[in-house]
């Protein structure tokens, strides 16, 4: 590598860092007053940053909202990529998958919750993020989901989960969420609401 190259890609890393900086601080002030509320000259110093600094790494409060939702799929998007024990049984595995999403949900309560909560705000469609979510699951599993441990494909089975997660994720009340516990959701999942010993459902095509 040159030594040009060298000094553009400290340049690169520095302006990264700094916009990611601000990025985190601006939506935590957005989390606090909300969307409507919060000006950039607000988002600004409380990155530490003049106002006009502001517009070198964001030009709106939209761009700043795209970006967050932005890196909360890129984090979750790193869940996908963790190594995966083929030994364990597949609830184990799905459950060791949404544990770590989880996790990154937590880290982000505060973002992740103002990023649920205003997409019409910036004018960001929120089926948009669940669809590249499900589309990042089913692909996990594609790869790591043994033949014959799915009775549906890869996709049906993706677009089930990231339903009844991002219901979990979203949900109030006695719904414990994956965070409190993964488990429930995957059971769910694998094998629905019924309790064991249940009548077996109806199907269609019983009746013909």
């Amino acid at each position: 590598m040159s030594v040009r190259a060298a000094v553009n890609a400290r340049r690169q890393r520095a302006h990264d860092r700094a916009r990611r900086d601000i990025l985190l601080a601006a939506g935590a002030v957005l989390a606090r007053r909300g969307f409507a509320d919060a000006t950039l000259a607000d988002l600004a110093r409380e990155a530490g940053y003049a106002p006009p600094s502001l517009y070198r790494y964001f030009s709106s409060k939209e761009e700043i909202y795209r970006s967050l939702v932005e890196l909360i799929l890129e984090e979750l998007r790193a869940t996908f990529d963790r190594p995966v024990d083929p030994r364990l049984p597949l609830a184990d595995r799905l459950v060791a998958l949404v544990r770590a999403q989880a996790e990154v949900a937590t880290e982000r309560a505060e973002i992740s919750a103002f990023v649920a909560g205003h997409c019409g705000d910036a004018g960001v469609d929120r089926r948009s993020g669940l669809a590249i979510y499900e589309g990042h699951l089913a692909a996990w599993l594609r790869r790591h989901v043994r033949r014959g441990e799915l009775r549906v494909s890869p996709a049906l089975a993706a677009r089930v989960l990231a339903g009844v997660l991002s219901a979990f994720f979203h949900a109030g009340g006695d719904a414990p969420g994956p965070a409190a516990d993964a488990r429930v959701a995957i059971d769910l999942v694998l094998h629905g609401v019924a309790a064991p010993g249940a009548p077996a459902p109806h199907r269609l095509g019983d009746d013909a």
